[in-house]
């Protein structure tokens, strides 16, 4: 069950490290497109990284010109030509690891999972120790269902880097993957006992891990931890109140509703299903109510619900109460 992202594409760019001064030499088409790239003008940036791929200043001034070719092309969204760029850049410099480490990304995003592995497990020839190729490894071995290859790893990457979240979560999902729910609980369990930081992402992965292992009162513990570090995360409150209704405790499902609305969050679902809940109680003053906010954000359903509580006073006999609230509905 994939709930969140754990690949993130980074693409610094990078200066030959034997240039001139560049106050000297403006006009190096490194340089200037360096500074184009810095504005945000990629494709400007590219016409001047590919005049200095025919540098002749060496190799590894090529293999720089490439690479931030690489990454305008990936600015750009044109992933393929992308891949063509830093396959040149490790052509020029092939101990030029983060080429590989970006080329892996790239792989990956375009879905070519054995291309990507190849490049990471290049990165670690380089470098023993990149968390990130461990933990993309891990990433391509989820991608075609090896879980214990996953496992493997993140577990060498958890080694290397015991404090980054997004490696526990993908080891509790590696476990969630095969219905391991026992072991993906143990491993959040215990990562936010380890972490010095604590996040929100890893109490509310936690909380639908219990669901998923029927334990509901845990599942609503770690949702209401994880929203105690981010308050204003509206799913997981909805998530809460709907398990509060389906055991039948109403009242809790309107508190964590209101404690949402308090939080600053104002969304027409609450309104509406705290309307619901009231109406369903027959507390049509308060169901009345919160259609009525429902309606004001602008749902339509919160319409309808302020005629399904008219329409409740006509049969209670209030046509005078009824009437009041379909003469201020056409206003």
């Amino acid at each position: 069950m994939k709930i969140f992202i754990l690949f993130f594409l980074l693409v610094p760019l990078v200066s030959a490290v034997c240039a001139q001064d560049t106050a000297q030499v403006p006009k190096d088409p490194l340089v200037l497109g360096n500074e184009l790239y810095d504005k945000g003008e990629y494709s400007e940036a590219a016409i001047q990284y590919f005049k200095a791929t025919r540098s002749n200043a060496g190799g590894l001034q090529r293999a720089f010109a490439w690479f931030n070719l690489g990454n305008c092309q990936v600015q750009a969204h044109a992933y393929n030509k992308a891949v063509v760029a830093y396959q040149r850049s490790v052509e020029e410099a092939p101990n030029f690891s983060r080429g590989y480490q970006i080329l892996g990304d790239v792989y990956y995003t375009l879905g070519a999972i054995p291309e990507a592995v190849v490049a990471y497990r290049r990165v670690l020839e380089l470098e023993e120790t990149s968390v990130h190729a461990y933990q993309m490894l891990g990433e391509c071995a989820l991608k075609v269902g090896d879980v214990t290859e996953a496992l493997r790893n993140l577990d060498a990457a958890v080694k290397l880097e015991p404090d980054l979240p997004d490696l526990y979560l993908a080891e509790a999902e590696a476990y969630a993957d095969v219905r391991d729910y026992g072991d993906a609980e143990k491993v959040l369990q215990q990562a936010l006992l380890t972490m010095s930081k604590p996040t929100a992402e890893a109490y509310f992965y936690l909380g639908q891990l219990y669901e998923l292992d029927e334990n509901p009162q845990k599942a609503i513990r770690a949702y209401e931890d994880g929203l105690l570090l981010a308050p204003k995360r509206e799913d997981y409150y909805m998530r809460i109140a709907s398990i509060d209704e389906k055991v039948g405790d109403d009242f809790l499902a309107l508190l964590v509703l209101e404690q949402g609305i308090r939080a600053g969050i104002q969304k027409p679902d609450f309104y509406l299903i705290r309307g619901t809940i009231f109406f369903k109680q027959q507390r049509y003053d308060h169901a009345l109510d919160e259609f009525q906010k429902a309606y004001a954000l602008g749902s339509p359903q919160g319409r309808t619900g302020i005629e399904n509580v008219a329409a409740s006073y006509y049969n209670d006999g209030k046509k005078a109460l009824g009437d009041s609230v379909m003469a201020e509905l056409a206003r």
